[in-house]
C-alpha cells in the first residue's frame, strides 16, 4: 500500500497539511522549526514514502519527464539514435516516457490517439523522431524539439531542429579516398531516393578535386544485381574504392570481395556509413562515417529544456545539419593497429566509446588532412 501524508503527520504529531507543505517544498508562510522539517523528511524516508507525480503535475510542478516519440528499433541506426537519447536522459535530469511504434509509418488516427496518451501523463516537453504531421504538431502545446530521421528525395521538404548531415558524410569520405590517391568511386546503396545527399556529397569532393562526374558511379541494390554489378565496377570500369550506404553493406561487401579474390584495401578500398561499433571487430577495420546521433541527442535535450524554461516562446525551428565525424579504420588504406585487448570490462554499443582516438570530428579532419 502506498504510505500517505496522513500516516507520516500521526507518526511525527503535526497536521496532514504541515507534511505536505515540507515534502512539497511548498512557498508560504508556515511557521515550522529546521528540527521538525528535519523529522518529517526523516520519517518520510523511513517509511518509504513517494510523492505522487500527478498531484503534483496538477499543482503546476513539473513532472521532470520527456516524451520519446516515434521510438521504432526496426533499423539499427535508429535505435543506436535511440539509444543516446537514453543514455543523455539522466545527465539532465529527466525520465523518458517512450513512445513505441512497430513501423515507421502509422496512421494518422492512431498517431493521435498515442498522442493524447503521452500528453495526459504530464510530460513537460516532447522530443519527436522524425517530423510530425501538422495535426500531431497542432494538439502539441507543449515545448517539443523535432530531430529529423533521413528522408527520401521524393518526399516533401519540412521543417526540423536538427538533423544529420548525410551529404557533409559522404563528402567527407570522398575527401579521404580522394587523399588515397582513389579517382574513381562507387556509392553501393539500396535505392537513390534515400541515398541521393550521399550521392551528392561525392559528387561534390570529385568536383572540387577537378574530377568528372562520370567518374562516381552509382549501383543501387533494389533496382539491379549488385553483386555482378560490383565486380564489373571494379574488374572493368576501373573503380577502385567505394562508399557504402551503411556499415552493413560494407561488411557484407567485405566478405563477398573476399570470397571473389578482390582484397581490401589493395584491390578496393570502401568506407562505410553510421559508425557502427561492429565496425573495428571486420579485417581490416571498416572506415566509417559516424553519424551525428550522439550529438543530436545532446543538441535536443538542450534545445527542449531551455524551451521548458522559457514557457509560451517556442521559438522557430532551427533547421540545423550536424556534422559527422570520421572512423579511421583499415578498409580505406589507412594503417592500423591490432586492438591490444580480447576481451573489455563490457562490450559498448557506440564507436566513439570503443575506440576515441580513432574518430576525428568534422572540421578536426579538414584541418589534419587539408
Amino acid at each position: 500500500m502506498r504510505v500517505t501524508l496522513k500516516e507520516i503527520a500521526d507518526k511525527v504529531g503535526v497536521s496532514r497539511p504541515l507534511v505536505s507543505f515540507v515534502l512539497n517544498n511548498a512557498k508560504g508562510s508556515m511557521a515550522i522549526s529546521a528540527e521538525k522539517r528535519q523529522r518529517i523528511v526523516d520519517v518520510a524516508r523511513e517509511l518509504g514514502y513517494i510523492p505522487n507525480l500527478s498531484a503534483q503535475v496538477l499543482s503546476g510542478k513539473p513532472s521532470r519527464t520527456i516524451g520519446l516519440v516515434n521510438v521504432c528499433v526496426i533499423q539499427y541506426s535508429v535505435a543506436i539514435e535511440i539509444n543516446h537519447f537514453l543514455n543523455y536522459a539522466p545527465h539532465f535530469g529527466y525520465q523518458l516516457l517512450l513512445d513505441p511504434i512497430a513501423h515507421p509509418l502509422r496512421e494518422l488516427e492512431v498517431y493521435r490517439e498515442s498522442m493524447r496518451n503521452i500528453l495526459s501523463r504530464g510530460v513537460d516537453g516532447l522530443i519527436f523522431l522524425g517530423t510530425p504531421p501538422p495535426e500531431i504538431l497542432e494538439m502539441t502545446r507543449i515545448p517539443n524539439v523535432i530531430v529529423k530521421l533521413p528522408q527520401g528525395k521524393k518526399e516533401p521538404p519540412s521543417d526540423f531542429d536538427f538533423a544529420s548531415d548525410l551529404k557533409a558524410g559522404s563528402y567527407l569520405a570522398g575527401r579521404h579516398l580522394l587523399k588515397h590517391g582513389h579517382r574513381k568511386i562507387v556509392l553501393l546503396c539500396t535505392n537513390y531516393n534515400s541515398a541521393f545527399l550521399k550521392l551528392e556529397g561525392l559528387r561534390q569532393a570529385w568536383a572540387e578535386a577537378g574530377l568528372p562526374a562520370e567518374q562516381v558511379h552509382m549501383i543501387e541494390a533494389f533496382e539491379e544485381p549488385a553483386e555482378k554489378r560490383i565486380l564489373e565496377c571494379i574488374r572493368e570500369q576501373g573503380v577502385t574504392c567505394g562508399l557504402m550506404s551503411n556499415d552493413f553493406i560494407g561488411a557484407r561487401l567485405m566478405q563477398f570481395l573476399d570470397r571473389n579474390g578482390v582484397r581490401v584495401p589493395e584491390d578496393f578500398a570502401l568506407i562505410g556509413f553510421d559508425g557502427s561499433a561492429f565496425a573495428y571487430l571486420l579485417n581490416p577495420p571498416l572506415t566509417s562515417v559516424v553519424s551525428s546521433f550522439e550529438e543530436n541527442a545532446r543538441l535536443a535535450f538542450e534545445l527542449l529544456i531551455s524551451r521548458i524554461k522559457h514557457p509560451g516562446e517556442q521559438e522557430a525551428r532551427k533547421n540545423q545539419y550536424v556534422k559527422p565525424s570520421m572512423f579511421l579504420g583499415g578498409s580505406c588504406g589507412c594503417p592500423w593497429d591490432a586492438p591490444d585487448l580480447i576481451v573489455r570490462k563490457r562490450d559498448m554499443l557506440f564507436l566513439r566509446e570503443n575506440m576515441p582516438g580513432q574518430v576525428i570530428p568534422y572540421d578536426d579532419y579538414l584541418k589534419l588532412y587539408t
